[in-house]
């Protein structure tokens, strides 16, 4: 096993190890429409599959395995939050995920993930997406891509089922080390709440999507700091492995 893959297995089992001790909330399967629907509109965005990389294509040889996280501080002292049957820790929502990606031909790149709020006991969900390199990019000109995702809850147990569709457009501009980027899209969700005590309830939200980011590119990992917007601002952390 490389030095490289070591490194990133273990962050991600780091990542996903928090969630042990603090397994301690699940959503509420009781709610009125209007706190359901506050809980779909955030929940959505903050687990949205950002792209947390650049719009230039990895190549027929190119790879990208990460783990990551994700941060919303004030999901707890919502109204959002008042679905939540349980504790967050520290009133934050944080989302933990880890995911493959690989080059194609034709500017075209693929990727899989799997990803988990930390503390919930039975919220699992799956993403995949597609990005295609509309201009590959240059020493003096940058890289733009158009991206579609898709994220749904999987082998879940609990009352709340979850998909989304979502599509952007990205920007970035390589150099030596750093690449900064940026994009712009919009998302369509539909969750649905399988109350115990009362009726079944559906909640739908479109909403716009921004974020910037920068990825650090050293001789062992990509460290990547984006910034998210959609229902609220949130940070994210991506350290990665690839070509």
């Amino acid at each position: 096993m490389t030095s490289r893959l070591r490194v990133l297995i273990n962050l991600a089992a780091l990542i996903f190890s928090l969630a042990a001790p603090a397994a301690a909330w699940d959503v509420a399967s009781y709610a009125s429409s209007e706190s359901f629907h506050a809980f779909n509109q955030r929940f959505s965005g903050d687990v949205y599959h950002y792209p947390r990389h650049s719009a230039a294509p990895l190549g027929l040889l190119g790879f990208d395995i990460y783990a990551e996280a994700s941060l919303d501080r004030g999901f707890g002292n919502s109204v959002a939050g008042d679905l939540i049957d349980g504790n967050l820790t520290g009133g934050a929502m944080t989302i933990g995920r880890v995911g493959v990606r690989k080059g194609l031909p034709g500017g075209i790149d693929i990727g899989v993930a799997y990803s988990r709020p930390l503390g919930s006991s039975n919220l699992n969900l799956a993403s995949a997406d597609v990005q295609w390199a509309l201009l590959q990019g240059g020493p003096l000109s940058p890289a733009v891509s158009l991206r579609a995702t898709g994220t749904g809850t999987v082998g879940s147990t609990g009352t709340y089922d979850f998909r989304q569709y979502g599509a952007e457009i990205l920007v970035s501009k390589g150099f030596t080390m750093l690449t900064p980027y940026a994009g712009v899209g919009v998302f369509r969700s539909r969750g649905t709440l399988n109350a115990i005590h009362g009726p079944t309830l559906h909640d739908t939200d479109t909403q716009g999507v921004a974020y910037a980011g920068v990825t650090l590119s050293l001789l062992l990992p990509k460290i990547t700091i984006e910034v998210e917007k959609a229902d609220v601002v949130q940070a994210s952390l991506r350290v990665g492995i690839g070509l």
